[in-house]
């Protein structure tokens, strides 16, 4: 009997072990809210439940010895153990997804997925798969609000910069760009003084230059954030006026030292050069033109009819950009240590040249560190971050692309014994080889460093200072040697010697506090901003020389004239911003800053700016949990704020003064502008409305935002009366111009299995710019320019009519019908603006492989050839589109009839009126192929035996296909003399040991 007691004892445990209980429970978030949907499910009998609106579930017939699985959308499964404690607890883990990757904002990060602002986001991947000098370039198509447009093909070009359209009517537009913190000293002006092939700084016809960001490895980025609303970009205060771009380089990695080498080659050519007449057809033309005007051809008005050979045909295109440009690029990288400090080391190089004939290239080398040390008892935190890169550009002066308006019956262009010919029986011609004999040289130097300093005070509340400087500098030299010019001007000798040097150094002391108050999270940010901006140029023109061999000096020189200019900016700031998060559900950000300028006159350096953010993640309650489950992730955000826009140079409101003779040789002064104290700030508001959605377990996100800019308190300048001694005056008008669109994103895992994944990334913006007001518009000097209501770079001119079939003369609308053709005809013809644009990019890995294709698109209007064309029947090659004149009464022809360009003609009455009328713009609408990324990584079973982390085997395209109905030349850069975008394939390797 004692026997069974004992057995029964024994088993008795085991026994209630298998006994059928009842467990209760709660499901909560890891912020305390209760997590509604759950699935419970009871991991031996699949029985499962589901948890109610308050998290709360019960589940029966359930085993100690089971477990329990608990699973919800958008966070991780889990698993628990059941047993006899009572009603469960279960904190559940959001689960990490793209909307929880960091985004970097102004001071600090966040995530997509508690962000208030409109913040594009390009990653390293994205650059990565861009065969780019310009990290400038990898931005295009990719962000939705932001238009890159590159001024031309050749190496080490501008690029122009555009968030959201132009604020302002006279003043800069360009966004703030900050690298590691500290903002880039040139931003994204032209750092050369002297034109070249690469276009000539603050030319309208021909604008461009050499970009700073040339001297920019892409490699070395990490990510580039695109901050375009108010409460993104606020807290920057008036140098944020038209949004900021955020440049963060990598950083050190803790762990064993990593080596990457990455190298590529690749070779590029021209595209959409336009297509100009052959000999026969040129002749053909010319021979009709003296005809139409009914003048004898002679070896003074016609030497290419009467004098070059007729039955030659130099193929100028081909001779001048029918090269094969080469281009070759290799990174080092080294990084590794402790969790308590790690360092950075990277080299590159990059160079390339370019499709003309002769050496000529743009080259660039840069050294980067990152070093990163925390203390032992994690208070203390220095990271230093500094690069250093030297670029060196070899260009003509001129650009070649000039040499497609010359005969193409062009006599040969060197003499028998190799030198540059220059005559033909008796008459002289351009050579268009001497291009290559006129060289530009630039040498950029950019040094940038930062220095982070944060100590942690208690745990809430930490103290940082972030100190840093930059210094970008240029050396150039154009020279202009007597073998490179026209002996028939009598020429001499000259070069062009420029320096410019800009520097910036900025320290921004800060405090930080983050807490929580009752359920909320609060982040309040305080801080004191002291930046110093000073230009410096100087030039040096040369002229006089009897030697080419002297060029390089000006002590060859017959005479010297130079010149230099001083520029210093300084500002100074008070910011904050106060952050408050309730449950991660509720969000509002406010942000403020107090603004000190030198770039206005006394009582108008300072001035307040501020926006606040507000947000609501929809998708965290009760009712949308259990009503939508398909839906994940909801977020409804709206923003608003205002900055003023300082980007009008300094000194502009003082009174300024430059040398002038006036009498007997003796040096005196003129004044050139007036004082104007009352100079002041345009003013920026920006409005935005935003949805954020994520469905099918965020496998498809979809964004959606309004906005509405609007400058004012414009700076323009007003014309003065003659007797004043000046021209003009630089003065606030309450003109208003506005900027309004929605842009759209969509993030697509169209498969997303463990082998096979596929992701389609499509963005869009709608855009439109409008002139809201402009008093005293009619009587200004802005009349034929602007109307009100209309965008600013509006369509304003004659409305071209066709040719006449009778006369073979171009036709214009004569509006008021007084038989002249003037302003009073002008008529509103569209505007040059995108008015939608973006991209769309697929990316498919399929084990080691993987692809990525992207698309960038844009629907505009923009100048055609047409605007190109000079006096069609004149010594000067046209496109094979002059062929398609009129001829004889009745033909319904494109263009009018021939004429060799004398004065008086009607037909040259014609042509001078075709760009002052709408003819010259069409549609530049385009689709591009803009990229591929095709790439291998080797298996890890081969990898290990080789003792390699990675080898990855990539080939890149880009700008491989242009569908547009836009004629001879390049819809982008929409001028027959600019190159167009190259078309670049490269092949490369990537090691990591």
């Amino acid at each position: 009997m004692k026997a069974s007691i004992f057995l029964l004892a024994i088993l008795c445990p085991f026994f209630s072990m298998c006994q059928p209980i009842t467990i209760k429970g709660k499901i909560i978030s890891e912020s305390g809210e209760p997590i509604p949907s759950a699935t419970i499910t009871l991991k031996h009998t699949n029985q499962s439940t589901t948890s109610d609106n308050n998290g709360l579930f019960t589940i029966h017939h359930s085993l100690l010895t089971d477990t329990l699985i608990i699973s919800a959308i958008g966070y991780e499964t889990t698993e628990e153990p059941n047993n006899e404690r009572g009603q469960l607890t279960i904190i559940l883990k959001r689960k990490i997804t793209a909307l929880d990757e960091a985004v970097v904002i102004a001071y600090g990060t966040t995530t997509r997925r508690l962000n208030t602002g409109s913040i594009g986001k390009l990653s390293a991947i994205e650059i990565q798969h861009q065969p780019v000098a310009n990290p400038l370039l990898a931005l295009s198509g990719r962000i939705p609000g932001l238009l890159i447009t590159q001024s031309n093909g050749l190496p080490g070009a501008a690029v122009k910069v555009q968030i959201r359209g132009q604020n302002s009517i006279a003043q800069g537009s360009d966004p703030l760009f900050i690298i590691d913190g500290v903002p880039f000293a040139p931003n994204n002006d032209v750092v050369n003084q002297f034109s070249s092939a690469l276009g000539t700084p603050g030319s309208a016809s021909k604008p461009g230059g050499i970009s700073p960001f040339t001297n920019m490895n892409p490699a070395d980025i990490e990510s580039i954030e695109i901050l375009k609303d108010a409460d993104a970009t606020a807290i920057y205060g008036s140098r944020a006026a038209n949004g900021v771009i955020l440049i963060t380089t990598k950083k050190a990695k803790p762990g064993k030292t990593k080596v990457e080498l990455n190298s590529y080659a690749g070779i590029s050519q021209a595209t959409r050069l336009p297509a100009m007449l052959n000999t026969q057809q040129y002749l053909q033309l010319r021979h009709e033109a003296f005809a139409n005007d009914g003048i004898t051809p002679t070896t003074t008005n016609a030497p290419d009819l009467l004098v070059w050979d007729t039955t030659r045909y130099t193929d100028l295109k081909k001779l001048m950009m029918g090269n094969k440009a080469h281009s070759y690029d290799a990174q080092v990288s080294v990084t590794g240590g402790t969790s308590f400090t790690k360092i950075l080391l990277a080299a590159g190089y990059h160079r390339e040249t370019t499709i003309f004939p002769g050496h000529m290239f743009g080259k660039n080398t840069s050294v980067r560190v990152q070093a990163d040390h925390t203390s032992a008892n994690r208070k203390f935190n220095s990271m230093l971050s500094a690069f250093y890169a030297a670029g060196e550009t070899n260009i003509t002066s001129l650009d070649p692309m000039a040499a497609l308006a010359l005969p193409p019956n062009i006599p040969e262009l060197y003499t028998t014994d190799g030198k540059l010919k220059w005559q033909e029986g008796g008459v002289y011609f351009e050579n268009p080889l001497a291009y290559l004999y006129q060289y530009y040289e630039a040498n950029t130097e950019n040094l940038l460093g930062n220095l982070l300093l944060q100590y942690q005070l208690t745990n809430e509340l930490s103290l940082k200072t972030s100190l840093g400087y930059n210094v970008y500098s240029t050396r150039e030299e154009k020279r202009y040697p007597l073998m490179a010019q026209n002996p028939a001007y009598n020429p001499a000798g000259y070069a062009d010697f420029g320096n410019s040097r800009n520097s910036s150094w900025i320290a921004e002391p800060q405090v930080n506090y983050k807490g929580t108050i009752k359920k909320g999270k609060i982040d309040v940010l305080a801080g004191i901003s002291l930046q110093e901006v000073i230009n410096e140029t100087a030039k040096i023109n040369a002229s006089g020389y009897v030697s080419d061999a002297l060029l390089h000096s000006t002590a060859g020189a017959g005479s010297i004239s130079a010149g230099n200019n001083y520029n210093q900016y300084k500002y100074s700031a008070v910011f904050g911003r106060v952050n408050y998060s309730l449950y991660d559900r509720y969000i509002i950000n406010l942000s403020g800053r107090r603004d000190g300028s030198s770039r206005f006159g006394p009582g108008k350096q300072f001035a307040n700016f501020g926006a606040v953010g507000i947000a609501w993640i929809f998708s965290e309650t009760k009712w949308i949990r259990q009503h939508f489950k398909i839906l994940n992730y909801g977020k409804l955000r709206a923003s608003y704020g205002s900055a003023g826009n300082d980007q009008i140079g300094n000194y502009q409101y003082l009174s300024t003064w430059s040398n002038t003779v006036i009498y007997q040789g003796t040096a005196g002064l003129r004044p050139t502008r007036l004082y104007n104290p009352a100079y002041q700030w345009e003013l920026n508001r920006k409005l935005e409305f935003g949805l954020e959605t994520g469905w099918f377990e965020n496998r498809l996100l979809l964004t959606a935002g309004y906005f509405q800019n609007r400058g004012s308190n414009q700076l323009v300048n007003y014309l003065l009366p003659s007797q004043t001694g000046f021209s003009s005056v630089i003065e606030n008008l309450a003109a208003v111009v506005q900027n309004s669109g929605t842009e759209l994103t969509l993030v697509s895992k169209n498969i997303n299995g463990s082998k096979l994944q596929w992701t389609t990334n499509l963005n869009l913006a709608i855009q439109r710019n409008k002139l809201i007001s402009f008093p005293g518009l009619a009587s200004s000097s802005y009349a034929s320019v602007y109307i009100i209501g209309q965008p600013l770079h509006l369509i304003y001119s004659l409305h071209y009519l066709g040719v006449d079939a009778a006369t073979g003369v171009y036709k214009y609308e004569d509006v008021n019908g007084d038989g002249l053709y003037s302003l009073n005809d002008f008529k509103v013809s569209g505007n040059t603006d995108p008015v939608l644009y973006g991209g769309m990019n697929n990316s498919i890995s399929w084990k080691q492989f993987s692809i990525d294709v992207f698309f960038e698109f844009r629907q505009q209007k923009g100048v055609n050839y047409l605007g190109s064309l000079t006096y069609p029947g004149s010594i000067v090659n046209q496109p094979v589109q002059a062929l398609q004149r009129w001829r004889q009464p009745g033909d319904a022809a494109s263009l009018q009839r021939l004429s060799v360009a004398l004065s008086g003609n009607a037909a040259v009455t014609a042509q001078n009126l075709l760009k002052a009328s709408d003819a010259i713009y069409s549609d530049a609408s385009y689709i591009r192929l803009k990229n591929i990324a095709l790439s291998y990584q080797l298996p890890a079973g081969l990898l290990q035996k080789m003792k390699l982390s990675t080898v990855r085997i990539y080939g890149l395209g880009q700008n491989l296909l242009t569908l547009t109905k836009y004629k001879q030349s390049d819809p982008e850069t929409q001028r027959i003399g600019n190159m167009p975008p190259l078309q670049t394939f490269t092949a490369g390797i990537q090691l990591i040991f």
